[in-house]
């Protein structure tokens, strides 16, 4: 049986090893691993906010055109430089 399996490049961006297993089967790389490094930019922490709340934040985000990550962490930023 031929194996025909491309081989995995080395050295690839986030961008290129995204591209790459987009079209390809980690099945098909049983023993092979794809080093790749991520450096994340900040740390992220998650913050329970009632239903309703969320719900208002949503469209207090859309009206102002941005996310309501953007939207929470301006608020945030406003309130404890006052």
């Amino acid at each position: 049986m031929e194996n025909k399996t491309d081989l995995i490049p080395d050295n690839m961006t986030i961008m290129e090893a995204s591209e790459f297993w987009d079209t390809h089967s980690t099945a098909d790389y049983p023993s092979t691993v794809a080093p790749f490094e991520y450096k994340p930019v900040g740390r992220v922490t998650f913050v329970a906010i009632a239903e309703e709340l969320k719900e208002q934040l949503v469209n207090r985000a859309k009206k102002s055109g941005i996310s309501i990550e953007t939207l929470v962490n301006l608020w945030i930023q406003e309130k404890l430089t006052a």
